[in-house]
């Protein structure tokens, strides 16, 4: 097909121009497609209409006759092709209101050859597959799925092509005890269909394997009564938090061993902490405890200072300017709640401790306002930390942020709110340390 290159336009003119050069060098197929483009691009087009409608004819009548040609020497593929042409061009003239005629019988025809050429691949794939030439067969399934996406148990054929294979390999996987790898391909089948085999029991063991557990233990009396608050607190949490979001581990609950053992120093009990791994099957242990709990309130820190309040006067023609004196306070207040969190993450196996850390968990809330010391009548854009009068201009500044001040937060979060953002920060260390230590 010959293109003709249209620098710099758009216009319906210049394909038209372009249309007929294509039509005098005896390019009608070319020439045709350039007047449908004219005419899309302007419908009131008359001259584009009715070349259109000439020349299009024209090149419909050549499809048709390659259709007829095709399909007669039962050149199945390239008959399909043809006709699919034919109907796609003549929709769009449609669209504009050019009706351009074929046989309609071919459309009887070309039924006819998509049934057979369907036919004719469908038996190429039925036999592939049972050759077990699975990635072969999926091309003459992929033919048949753009004419007759419902032929017959095509999708039954299709789903053995692609999901065979996969199924092969992952029970591979499994006999050698690649887990990881069989999941993937069990969760490449699963994209493809719920049902295929025992995928999903493979799936659930491959899963399984994967899925490491570890024992959260409690920690060991605290003599804080308020710190055992916080530690009971938190293990409730953590195990609500293994439940809901960790799907590579699980929390192995109900075991008759309420605190860990000794995994460092001289007093060692390897025989104890084996006797916990296989008794409960546990892949890691995790142990924490709270510590050094601490309650800070400043209390509010309060400074008098002056502010000056802009005043006009008018007096006939004269206006006076002067600044009035305003007492008000600066107040300062700040409140912190915090504790250490300790934790360690031991391969159950190994006794090694794979992860510890001491963080020190803080929430706090810090407040500053003013205040006037008497009520204030006046606009408080008018008003200003200095005496506008007596201060260079060097030293004067905005006091937008100084004026915010009086309408600032003048409430301290209580200790419950600072409590509970600390305990919040504390589960959150649980999560990253269990994500990023339990592989």
């Amino acid at each position: 097909m010959a293109f003709i290159v249209l620098s710099g336009c758009s216009g319906t003119k210049k394909y038209f121009k372009a249309a007929e050069r294509l039509e005098k060098q005896g390019l009608v197929n070319e020439a045709a497609e350039y007047y449908l483009e004219s005419l899309q691009r302007k419908p009131s087009n008359v001259e584009a209409r009715i070349k259109l409608k000439e020349v299009g004819q024209k090149y419909v009548s050549n499809l048709s006759a390659d259709f007829f040609r095709n399909y007669n020497t039962q050149q199945l593929e390239a008959s399909l092709e043809t006709f699919e042409r034919l109907k796609e061009f003549t929709g769009k003239t449609s669209a504009v209101s050019v009706t351009l005629d074929y046989p309609k019988g071919y459309e009887e025809d070309y039924q006819k050859a998509v049934d057979t050429y369907c036919a004719k691949n469908y038996n190429q794939a039925y036999f592939l597959v049972n050759q077990k030439k699975y990635n072969d067969a999926l091309t003459y399934i992929n033919r048949i799925k753009k004419y007759n996406p419902s032929y017959k148990n095509l999708n039954q054929l299709e789903i053995i092509s692609v999901c065979e294979p996969l199924y092969q390999n992952a029970v591979a996987c499994i006999e050698n005890k690649n887990y990881s790898g069989a999941l993937n391909l069990l969760t490449n089948i699963k994209s493809k269909t719920e049902s295929y085999k025992d995928m999903q029991d493979l799936l659930f063991l491959a899963s399984a394997q994967q899925t490491k557990s570890f024992i959260l233990f409690a920690p060991k009396n605290s003599p804080d009564r308020s710190e055992k608050e916080i530690e009971d607190y938190l293990f409730n949490s953590f195990n609500q938090v293994a439940a809901q979001k960790f799907t590579y581990a699980k929390v192995i609950n109900n075991t008759p061993f309420t605190f860990i053992p000794d995994v460092s120093g001289n007093s060692v009990n390897v025989d104890l902490i084996q006797a916990v791994r296989k008794a409960t099957g546990a892949d890691y242990f995790y142990s924490y405890d709270i510590s050094n709990r601490k309650e800070f309130n400043s209390g509010p820190q309060k400074s008098n200072s002056k502010a000056y309040l802009k005043v006009t006067t008018v007096t006939g023609t004269v206006v006076t300017t002067s600044y009035n004196q305003v007492d008000y306070s600066n107040i300062k207040a700040n409140r912190s709640y915090s504790y250490q969190y300790n934790y360690k993450l031991i391969n159950a196996y190994t006794n090694q401790i794979v992860s510890s850390q001491t963080q020190n968990v803080v929430a706090k809330d810090a407040i500053e306002y003013n205040e006037f010391a008497r009520n204030f009548k006046g606009n408080l854009n008018n008003l200003f930390p200095y005496n506008p009068e007596q201060t260079a201009p060097v030293a004067q500044y905005n006091p937008s942020s100084w004026r915010k001040l009086f309408s600032a937060n003048s409430t301290l979060k209580t200790f419950d709110e600072l409590k509970e953002e600390a305990n919040n920060q504390a589960v959150k260390l649980f999560q990253n340390s269990v994500t990023t230590n339990i592989k």
